[in-house]
């Protein structure tokens, strides 16, 4: 039960601000309160969170489909070839010679890669379909330790102050602290990273493009990592539809890569975090 367990304490956390001020509305009870956030968070999160996992390993099986169609038909020759006739620079004409002994090499690891995440992600839906009782009874779980998070939380930290062996000015910073690195990566890097992925995923979605929740959750995923950010999963793919001709789609993609889903890092960061750990980017991204 250590899953459900964590889950819901990090998911109190992040949402005790909502709970404070739910409790501070005129004869709203401390229970109101608190069932009235626990509610809010399974529906908003713990609900989207199942069915996008469910339908990101549906994606997943379906990546190794397309990339053997992809590589079977012929279609990644002719994507090198249409980068060939585009790139004329002298570096490019003695890059090619060099890639040619290696393309058949480099298209049998693709497959393997993408077989790979297929069968791990059939093997996860296959563990999440015989085992739906389980699943059913940790959103349960999640759900009553949430409540209890929410209506008692003030108490337990207060039983844990109490229990730190430290003088009251250290145990003071200390709690500050751990407050303000955990809402940096919680409240900041995280809720950053899923808005990233959500708008990614959306905006593959809307202009047609293949497996819109997989690259959502890559996005998630390269979105916490330096400099390069979200803009490593849609960058390769704007190139992808410039190169293949889809230029309409190429300039929506790269107008809302550039001005929405990178940018909205740069604007929500100081909104959420603002500023108030001093942690480096560094161990953010490992929290």
């Amino acid at each position: 039960f250590f899953a459900p367990i964590s889950s819901a304490a990090i998911l109190a956390f992040a949402f005790y601000p909502v709970y404070v001020r739910l409790q501070d509305i005129p004869r709203v009870h401390p229970l109101m309160a608190a069932f009235l956030t626990t509610i809010l968070v399974i529906l908003i999160v713990v609900i989207p969170a199942a069915f996008t996992i469910v339908s990101l390993m549906q994606e997943a099986i379906e990546l190794y489909s397309r990339v053997s169609s992809y590589i079977s038909a012929g279609s990644l020759e002719r994507l090198l070839e249409q980068i060939r006739q585009t790139m004329k620079s002298e570096w490019a004409e003695q890059f090619w010679p060099l890639w040619s002994p290696v393309q058949r090499d480099v298209s049998d690891l693709i497959l393997r890669a993408a077989r790979g995440i297929g069968n791990t992600a059939a093997v996860q839906l296959a563990y999440f379909t015989k085992n739906l009782f389980l699943w059913i009874l940790n959103l349960f779980l999640i759900a009553f330790l949430l409540f209890f998070f929410f209506r008692d939380g003030n108490n337990m930290y207060q039983f844990v102050y109490q229990m730190v062996p430290m003088a009251k000015k250290n145990k003071n910073i200390l709690a500050d602290k751990v407050n303000e690195t955990f809402s940096a990566v919680i409240r900041g890097q995280f809720l950053t990273s899923i808005i990233q992925g959500t708008l990614a995923g959306f905006t593959f979605w809307m202009l047609g493009l293949p497996l819109p929740f997989l690259f959502g959750f890559l996005t998630f995923l390269t979105s916490m990592i330096p400099l390069t950010g979200a803009a490593t999963v849609w960058v390769p793919f704007d190139i992808y539809l410039f190169v293949t001709h889809q230029t309409a789609k190429a300039v929506i993609l790269l107008i809302i890569g550039i001005f929405v889903i990178s940018l909205s890092d740069n604007l929500l960061k100081p909104l959420l975090i603002g500023g108030k750990t001093k942690l480096p980017a560094f161990l953010l991204f490992l929290g």
